[in-house]
């Protein structure tokens, strides 16, 4: 960007002073102010007394993995009032070295709820390794005690130092275990360590068969220390399933960004300053390491029959409400299980029939609640027990069966055993006049005589001369026409400019599809075409061939698209590569250069446009 001197000029309006306006002008000005500052006022005001009616405290770690050399942030948050009798005691920190972050205050307004809190900052560090349970932290308020949730930290020892500079940005990946079983969970993390800043960060992750990813949380950011360096690091975390067993080898992750270095600076400038210091930013590539995974089968010793194809830790709760009832009354038995590993194979468990009783069964809710640590889950079951006859009914125990990764066994968990208490039913009460059968009257208050309390509304006609004939829809009248046939007009009518209109939707679709092909066609075939070119001309067609949203495409998202409308994989693969080639061209500085990949662009897009569908 070029820098201009641009001179300025004072410009002054040709308007006369005037006290009087002055004077307006000061009062309105105090006059917003005042509207201004009387909310935050009477927000100050009432915070105390909103924030203080619902106090809870959470605690949260920065990470759930750590080093002997690092430093982890945990934050105490006060949420519903604004101030403590005390400061937080958090237990658990007796092999830590604690140092406080700072505190800090918080008004939050979410709906119209106003919300205060406060956050207390502290940075423990290790001094062994281990697995170590953090908390609960307990804060007392207004001589209430609460407690907080606790943290699990695992402590590692350092990498050993490797004798090779790194440099001030690479990226690691790393699972928790080469060996798994089928349908185990296994976390995959990735680590960015940068001395630079970096914005425009995408990731894309390796592609093999029989392996899928899931995201575990937001991306986590933090200070570490690797060969004896501070680094900042980004950290993100996948829950890697196989669904089949075999030897598989995880491919590189990709990670693209732009990184900012400082800017040469003249001593003969005159804003030589840290503070004037300007950086430039260029696009750059890192690639981790390949990483290689055993997926066993589950082992036949032991299988139970019935086996439900739960792999992981799980444990199952069950309750009844109410558990005493009268005949015809229901009552609901909850099943909840929850665990941690495949939860979407958490099967639907049956009641079985019992005498006497109708069951109604519920959708079950199936939850999941990703975490830093893997999948984790539950399935929600209820039904509806309706006895009809009283006694008292003992609920079958119900199971389910699963292998259990910590131990390497398959174990059967079961509910506890559940009674059901039916009382007698309300029977309704009937007197049966014996004497009213043999013609005599019955004890009891005289029957009173039927009174006239009023008249309808409407006229009660007495002779059929009053019966006028009213308004009549002839067959022969053009109203009677009209009601018969005008809806099969109306229908057809809006069919008809339906199809219309749709017509013309996919003819102006079909004109801007030409339109786009023949633009890049004649792009590709100019002279002295650069990949940076390329590159942006290939874009533009598919953003505006398929109707997207301007913006970059990678090659693999390229690919997906074409593939999602019907082109060919070999098709859809050749453009992938193409781009690839256009983009590791821009990446080593050789995106300016001119280019002759674009000679083979136009036949392949061709073929692109017989095959969409």
């Amino acid at each position: 960007m070029t820098n201009r001197n641009i001179p300025h000029r004072q410009i002054s309006f040709g308007v006369p002073f005037c006290p009087l306006n002055f004077q307006l002008s000061a009062f309105s000005f105090q006059l917003s102010a005042i509207f201004l500052l009387l909310p935050a006022c009477l927000l100050f005001i009432l915070v105390p007394c909103l924030a203080n009616a619902d106090v809870s405290i959470t605690m949260k770690l920065d990470r759930s993995e750590a080093t002997l050399v690092d430093s982890v942030r945990m934050v105490v948050s006060l949420s519903g009032t604004r101030s403590s009798d005390s400061e937080p005691v958090v237990h658990g920190l007796e092999d830590f070295t604690v140092s406080q972050g700072g505190r800090s205050s918080r008004v939050e307004i979410i709906n119209g709820k106003v919300n205060a809190g406060i956050d207390y900052a502290y940075f423990i560090q290790p001094r062994k390794t281990g697995t170590f349970n953090i908390g609960p932290a307990e804060v007392t308020v207004e001589g209430k005690t609460f407690r907080s949730n606790p943290a699990t930290l695992t402590v590692v020892k350092a990498p050993q130092l490797s004798g090779v500079d790194r440099g001030p940005l690479f990226l690691t990946a790393s699972v928790s275990s080469h060996k798994a079983y089928l349908e185990e969970q296994v976390i995959y993390t990735l680590k960015l360590y940068r001395l630079a800043k970096v914005k425009d960060i995408s990731l894309h992750l390796p592609e093999t068969e029989h392996l899928a990813f899931k995201q575990l949380g937001k991306p986590v950011e933090y200070q570490s220390v690797y060969d004896g360096r501070a680094y900042q690091v980004l950290e993100v975390r996948y829950a890697l399933v196989p669904s089949r067993e075999g030897e598989y080898m995880i491919g590189p992750a990709r990670m693209d960004m732009t990184v900012f270095q400082p800017g040469r600076r003249s001593s003969r400038n005159l804003f030589d300053d840290p503070f004037f210091s300007f950086s430039r930013g260029r696009s750059m590539t890192l690639t981790s390491e390949p990483l290689a995974l055993n997926v066993l089968p589950l082992p036949e010793e032991g299988r139970l029959a019935g086996f439900s194809g739960l792999v992981g830790t799980f444990q199952i709760e069950s309750s009844l409400e109410p558990s005493e009832i009268r005949a015809g009354e229901s009552a609901t038995l909850t099943v909840l299980l929850k665990g941690r590993g495949n939860i979407n194979r958490i099967p639907d468990l049956k009641v079985p029939s019992l005498t006497h009783t109708k069951v109604y069964a519920d959708q079950p809710i199936l939850r999941s609640e990703p975490d830093a640590e893997g999948l984790a889950g539950s399935k929600t079951m209820k039904w509806a027990l309706v006895p009809d006859k009283e006694g008292r009914y003992q609920i079958p125990r119900l199971s389910v069966s699963f292998f259990d990764t910590t131990t390497d066994q398959y174990r059967v968990i079961k509910t506890p055993a559940l009674t059901l208490s039916v009382l007698p039913g309300e029977a309704r009460q009937v007197q049966a006049f014996a004497d009213s059968a043999k013609g005599k009257r019955p004890e009891g208050p005289a029957r009173q005589a039927v009174k006239e309390l009023g008249r309808d509304i409407l006229p009660v006609h007495t002779f059929v001369k009053d019966l006028t004939p009213g308004f009549r829809v002839w067959p022969w009248s053009a109203f009677f026409w009209l009601v018969l046939i005008g809806p099969l007009f109306v229908y057809v009518a809006t069919f008809l400019g339906l199809r219309f209109r749709r017509n013309s939707d996919r003819s102006v679709a079909a004109v801007k599809a030409k339109k786009a092909a023949r633009r890049l066609t004649r792009r590709c075939r100019q002279e002295g075409l650069s990949s940076n070119d390329l590159v942006l001309a290939v874009r533009d067609y598919l953003n505006e061939r398929f109707g997207l949203t301007p913006g970059s495409l990678t090659p693999d998202e390229a690919a997906q698209i074409l593939k999602s409308k019907g082109v060919r994989l070999d098709t859809a693969q050749k453009l992938q590569a193409i781009l690839q080639g256009l983009e590791d061209a821009v990446y080593t500085g050789k995106g300016n250069e001119s280019c002759d990949i674009g000679e083979d662009i136009p036949g392949l897009i061709n073929r692109i446009e017989k095959e969409v569908r």
